[in-house]
């Protein structure tokens, strides 16, 4: 095994080791009510960062037979959803939470799927105006084509690949016209490339490293901060001008994507350039201003908070007008 091999497999043992059964809150965490109760509870925060709302870089958009699936999934293994309403409702507590731009992240887990999500997605950014439209793709026959109406007819913003659920080696040869065209056209793709809160075959950061070695100018965003490798993704985003950290589930508290280590905080605001806000919304077992307010409690400055809720993603994701 690898050093990087064998410092992942520490790291998840370590953060993995004494939590039985569902995860939970961490040890000391104030534990949070799975309700919104409709009150923007981070209005303070944004007012003192001179903000109207924020930009969320992690948040799911399926069509609603794969989402109640996924939320059935969630319900035996994972934890209580907290934002469970149709599409309509759920925007609405989006809006209510003063998120002015969201990402409409989905992937595929089998040959066929990526293409209908696609479409799919094309039609609800259509209709949706504070949506980042933002596809995904799969190791499969036609994979370059895909992308490329996904980048030309749809003009999406972004791609979404979960190296878990789609227990896919993104660095095989299939796999290269996409990143090609992606790389080329300048866009992001957000990544689940960490271990938590489940490890899978194609998680470690050595797939990562590869990657971008073969598309070094890929911009890539590491979601939940890489959680368990949080210091290994940290080190490769402060060395790497390309590759990108969102902030999903892990500043919260909850035992799923963290504790983050203590001691690697005082690199966040040199780092703070880099990283995004995420929540995960809807799957999330907390009101969306807990993780907003997350962000608030970290001993970073307040440029540094203004670019992690706003302008980092704003200039990723080539939002002109927001």
């Amino acid at each position: 095994m690898t050093a990087i091999g064998c410092a992942c497999a520490a790291s998840f043992a370590q953060h993995r080791q004494g939590v039985a059964g569902p995860y939970q809150w961490s040890e000391g965490a104030e534990a949070v009510p799975p309700r919104d109760d409709g009150r923007t509870r981070h209005g303070d925060l944004l007012r003192e960062l001179g903000l109207d709302g924020l930009i969320d870089a992690h948040s799911h958009w399926f069509p609603e037979s794969v989402m109640r699936r996924i939320w059935d999934h969630f319900d035996r293994h994972y934890w209580p959803i907290t934002y469970r309403q149709l599409p309509a409702g759920r925007l609405e507590w989006v809006r209510r939470n003063k998120i002015k731009r969201f990402t409409t992240l989905n992937y595929a887990h089998r040959p066929g799927m990526a293409a209908w999500l696609n479409e799919w997605t094309a039609r609800f950014a259509a209709r949706t105006p504070e949506a980042i439209p933002c596809g995904t793709f799969y190791a499969e026959a036609g994979v370059g084509e895909e992308v490329r109406r996904c980048i030309e007819d749809y003009r999406f913003r972004g791609f979404k690949l979960h190296l878990r659920v789609s227990d896919m080696d993104p660095t095989q040869s299939a796999l290269h016209p996409a990143f090609e065209q992606i790389e080329a056209a300048g866009l992001p793709v957000v990544m689940h490339v960490g271990s938590a809160p489940e490890p899978g075959r194609f998680t470690s950061p050595r797939y990562l490293q590869a990657l971008l070695e073969r598309f070094p100018r890929l911009k890539v965003v590491v979601a939940h901060m890489g959680a368990w490798e949080w210091e290994t993704y940290l080190t490769l985003a402060e060395r790497l001008d390309n590759l990108y950290l969102d902030t999903t589930m892990v500043f919260v508290g909850f035992t799923a994507c963290g504790p983050h280590p203590e001691a690697l905080s005082p690199r966040l605001e040199g780092a703070s350039h880099k990283i995004l806000f995420g929540s995960d919304f809807p799957n999330i077992p907390y009101p969306l201003s807990h993780a907003v307010n997350g962000i608030g409690r970290l001993p970073l400055s307040r440029q540094a908070k203004r670019r992690i809720l706003f302008d980092n993603a704003a200039a990723l994701f080539g939002l002109e007008s927001v």
